[in-house]
This record gives C-alpha cells, sequence and structure tokens, in this order.
C-alpha cells in the first residue's frame, strides 16, 4: 500500500467519524497545505472543481481502498471498516512518525469544525481553489472570471507530474485546450491515457483532441539510449515524417489561432521530445510563438 494511501487510513482513524466527501476532501488538502506533506512529490495534488479543492487521484484511491475493504462502499462519505480496524491500525503504524504527528495536528486544528465553516475557510485563505466552485454565491469577493493565455504554440510534457498537478497548471495559465500528439496515448501513470485523460478534460470544461498522426510511430523508438539517438529520431521526424502531416499540422495551426493550446506528450524535456520539431512546423503555418512550459 503507497505511503498516500496508508495517510488517509491515518486521517481517518484520528479523526473516528464517518465523513462527508467534501469534509475528507478539505482536510486532505489542509494536509498537504500546512504541513511538511507539502514536500512530498509522491503526495495528492490539488486543483479547483465543484466544491472547491479536489484531486482525481485521491478519488480513484479512494475507489481503491473502498474495493480492498478498507472503507465502507458508500460513495456520498468516507468512513473505515469496522471489520478492518485491526489491519488500518497496522497500516496506520507504518507511517512514518512525521506523517502521522502531522495527520494528528490537522484533526487537531480542524477536525471539530462543521462542513460549512471549513468551506468558508479554504475558499478565504485559498482562494485559487474556490475559483470554479458551485458554492460560491454571485455577490463572493472569489473572482470566478478564469485568466485566459496569450495565443502561442504551448507545448509541455507530463512526466514526472500528477494529473492534478497538470491540470491545476494549465488552468492557472488559463489554457483551454489539449493537443495530444502521442501515437499511442497509453500511460501507467493514471490520468494520462486517452480515456481517462479526455473524461479529466471534459470535467473541467477543457476542450481535448488527439492527433496521432503527429506522433512518433513506436517502432522508431525501440532503440533510444542517450541524446544521440534522439537526436537522429527528431531529425528524421523532422526531415520525413512532418512532411507526410502538412494538412494535420495546418489544423493544428488553426485550433491554435482560435483559443490558448497545447502540444502534449510525455518527455518533460523538450529536446528528447518530437513536439519542439512539431511545434517550430506549426508555429511556422500559424504564425504563433512557440512556447515550451
Amino acid at each position: 500500500m503507497l505511503i498516500r494511501q496508508k495517510t488517509i487510513l491515518s486521517l481517518l482513524n484520528c479523526v473516528r467519524k464517518p465523513l462527508s466527501a467534501t469534509v475528507f476532501v478539505k482536510l486532505m488538502f489542509l494536509l498537504r497545505e500546512e504541513t511538511d506533506l507539502q514536500k512530498e512529490e509522491a503526495f495528492y495534488d490539488f486543483l479547483p472543481y465543484h466544491y472547491g479543492p479536489f484531486s482525481f487521484a485521491l478519488y480513484r484511491e479512494l475507489g481503491d481502498l473502498r474495493q480492498n475493504g478498507y472503507l465502507t462502499p458508500t460513495e456520498n462519505r468516507v468512513e473505515l471498516c469496522h471489520e478492518m480496524l485491526a489491519s488500518i491500525k497496522e497500516r496506520v503504524e507504518e507511517l512514518p512518525y512525521a506523517i502521522r504527528q502531522a495527520v494528528a495536528g490537522i484533526i487537531d486544528r480542524y477536525g471539530g469544525w462543521n462542513q460549512d465553516a471549513l468551506i468558508a475557510d479554504v475558499y478565504a485563505r485559498y482562494p485559487w481553489y474556490a475559483t470554479n466552485s458551485q458554492l460560491v454565491n454571485r455577490d463572493s469577493t472569489i473572482s470566478r472570471k478564469a485568466k485566459k493565455a496569450a495565443l502561442a504554440v504551448y507545448t509541455t510534457g507530463y512526466q514526472g507530474k500528477s494529473v492534478d498537478s497538470f491540470f491545476n497548471g494549465l488552468l492557472k495559465r488559463g489554457i483551454n485546450a489539449i493537443i495530444d500528439v502521442r501515437a499511442n496515448p497509453v500511460s501507467r501513470k493514471y490520468g494520462f491515457s486517452l480515456r481517462r485523460l479526455s473524461e479529466i478534460t471534459k470535467k473541467l470544461n477543457l476542450i481535448y483532441y488527439h492527433v496521432p498522426s503527429l506522433g512518433v510511430p513506436s517502432k522508431l523508438r525501440s532503440d533510444l539510449d542517450g541524446y544521440e539517438s534522439y537526436k537522429r529520431l527528431l531529425n528524421l521526424y523532422e526531415k520525413e515524417l512532418l512532411k507526410t502531416v502538412e494538412g494535420d499540422i495546418t489544423k493544428v495551426g488553426q485550433l491554435m489561432r482560435e483559443r490558448p493550446s497545447i502540444l502534449l506528450c510525455f518527455e518533460n524535456d523538450v529536446r528528447y521530445c518530437h513536439r519542439s520539431r512539431l511545434a517550430e512546423a506549426v508555429s511556422r503555418s500559424c504564425g504563433l510563438q512557440v512556447v515550451h512550459l
């Protein structure tokens, strides 16, 4: 079991009562923001959603814990399964002492707050995470207007990012559409396979396009073992493959002139990714500046 999943069990064991899903997520968010867990890259990240800060990865792992019997199956509340308390205690005791202390501190401070008070406090102190909330009324001082990025040929890679961190970054920058340029949009990292990525994009009122013709065929990537081999592949991609997909390049350029959009692939370092060469071709097509994020 992952440390972050054990941390969920620790929080619920510490609070010792069922929690509404909204309260539970707020407490996990505060644990992330107000303890040393903010330094843990493997812990949950959050983004602004319907009821304030939210984590798609956290909700997925709640489902895993329910399926494995640690939590009761009721989805509108989060509660430990009493038949598993002995096993849960063992999992909690496996956590580093510092994490258990961090959990205890958050519950000591916020565990007795009711839902309305907790929401009001989080929204007041972390207003970014309330920008997409359905609970904010029209008279609120929280801005309801999403930032909109200037038009450009944006590119990014999701390597090393959680799905929540990735989308939070896009929302903060005001990017409205993802143009997935992987030939095969599969990933062992949660949230980045085609189906899941398109689902989350839709939930966040963004647009998702997949243009597989602009990707690199898997057979050409089999023997990559260093920068020089990547460079040879990218030269081949630019000189030969891109010439066969000029129509798709033009279409992507048109999309990027319509709304702030980003070319998505895997590699974090753009020097090792075909999107570097693709972005230049799209830029020549649409006249927009290339910005690698």
